[in-house]
C-alpha cells in the first residue's frame, strides 16, 4: 500500500522509510551507496563522474521513486523530498539550475547533495575546450573547419550582459524578465543559419548580438539606477564572467545548439573526405557514424579544467 496521510511529519517518515529501503537495496547489490537523480538521462553523467573519481566504488542509481501519493515520480522536486533522510549511504545528485547562484539554503554537500554547479549536467558536456576533438573523433579527420572555443567564447560574451540583467531581476522583480523571456532571447536552436558553419558562426552571432544589445539598451534606459556592477562582482565570485556565462545558461538550450553545430561541422568534414582516397564504403561508414554526436558529446567532460567540475570533485571527496 502506497501513499501517506497529510502532514509534514508523516511525509518525512514516509520518505525516510523509502530511503532506508534504498540503502538496503544498495547493500544487497554490494554498492557503496544509493543515489537518486532527477531522471534517466542524469544517470549517464553522474555515473561517469563518480566512476572517474571513485573507480573502486559501485553505486545503485534511482531515476525516480514513488511520491507521497503512491505515484512513480521523477525530477528535482522528488529528489529534494528526501533531503531530511540523506546520508553518505543515500544521497541525491541534482542540476543546480539557479540554486547555486542564488545561494539556496541546504543545497550543498554538507547536506548530502551533489549538484552540477553549472545550470545542468548538459553544460558540462558543452565545455568548449573538448568540442573540436568530439567532431574529430566522429569524422575521424582533424577538425580545421570550425573553432568551437572561439564560437562559444563570443556567444558567451554576447549574452553575458543580458544574463546579468536577468539575474538582477530574479532578485528584485522576477516577473519583469523571467526565465522564459530570457531563454527566448538566447535560444538559437530554431535558427536555420545554424546550419551554415562556414564562417565559424559569425553571421548568427552578429544577429544575436544585435537582438541582445537592443534589449540591454532598453533596460539601461528604463532602469538607470540599477546597480549592475554589484551584480557582476557578486556572480564573478561564483564563476560567472563573460567567457564562462554559457555554463550557467539553460543547459538544454546550449546542448541543442552545440549538438546541431557538431552535426554540421561533421558534415563539412565528411564532404572534404569525399575528395580523398577513401573508398565509398569507408565514407558511408563515417556518415553513419555522424549520427553518434549525442553519444560522443556525453563523453566530453574536461576534468580539472574549470571551476564547476573541480567543485564537483571536491564535493565527492568530502562526501565519500
Amino acid at each position: 500500500m502506497f501513499g501517506v496521510r497529510a502532514g509534514s511529519e508523516n511525509r518525512e517518515a514516509y520518505f525516510a522509510g523509502l530511503a532506508r529501503r534504498f540503502v538496503s537495496d544498495a547493500k544487497m547489490f554490494r554498492c557503496r551507496a544509493a543515489v537518486h537523480v532527477e531522471n534517466k538521462d542524469d544517470i549517464i553523467f553522474w555515473s561517469t563522474v563518480l566512476k572517474h573519481f571513485r573507480p573502486d566504488d559501485r553505486f545503485h542509481f534511482l531515476a525516480g521513486s514513488r511520491n507521497e501519493f503512491g505515484h512513480e515520480t521523477s525530477g528535482v522536486t522528488q529528489c529534494l523530498k528526501y533531503r531530511h533522510a540523506l546520508s553518505r549511504e543515500f544521497f541525491i545528485c541534482i542540476d543546480s539550475d539557479y540554486r547555486y547562484l542564488l545561494h539556496e539554503r541546504g543545497i550543498d554537500v554538507e547536506h548530502f547533495i551533489l549538484q552540477t554547479y553549472t545550470y545542468s549536467f548538459e553544460n558540462h558536456h558543452c565545455y568548449a575546450a573538448g568540442l573540436n576533438e568530439v567532431c574529430s573523433r566522429i569524422a575521424r579527420v582533424p577538425n580545421r573547419v570550425f573553432d568551437f572555443r572561439r564560437f562559444l567564447t563570443r556567444f558567451s560574451c554576447i549574452v553575458y550582459e543580458l544574463f546579468i540583467w536577468h539575474l538582477y531581476f530574479l532578485k528584485s522583480d522576477p516577473a519583469r524578465f523571467n526565465k522564459y523571456d530570457f531563454n527566448q532571447y538566447i535560444n538559437m536552436t530554431s535558427r536555420k543559419s545554424l546550419l551554415s558553419v562556414g564562417d565559424n558562426g559569425q553571421r548568427i552571432l552578429d544577429e544575436l548580438e544585435m537582438k541582445v544589445r537592443r534589449r540591454v539598451v532598453y533596460f539601461e534606459r528604463k532602469y538607470p539606477n540599477a546597480d549592475l556592477q554589484h551584480v557582476r562582482e557578486k556572480y564573478a565570485q561564483l564563476g560567472v564572467v563573460p567567457e564562462t556565462a554559457y555554463l550557467f545558461l539553460r543547459g538544454h538550450n546550449v546542448y541543442d545548439m552545440v549538438s546541431c553545430l557538431c552535426q554540421e561541422v561533421c558534415k563539412m568534414l565528411l564532404k572534404g573526405e569525399k575528395r580523398s582516397r577513401r573508398t565509398r564504403s569507408a565514407i558511408a561508414a563515417l556518415y553513419k557514424n555522424r549520427r553518434n554526436v549525442d553519444s560522443q558529446l556525453k563523453k566530453n567532460i574536461a576534468y580539472g579544467e574549470y571551476a564547476a567540475i573541480r567543485k564537483i570533485e571536491e564535493d565527492i571527496r568530502k562526501l565519500l
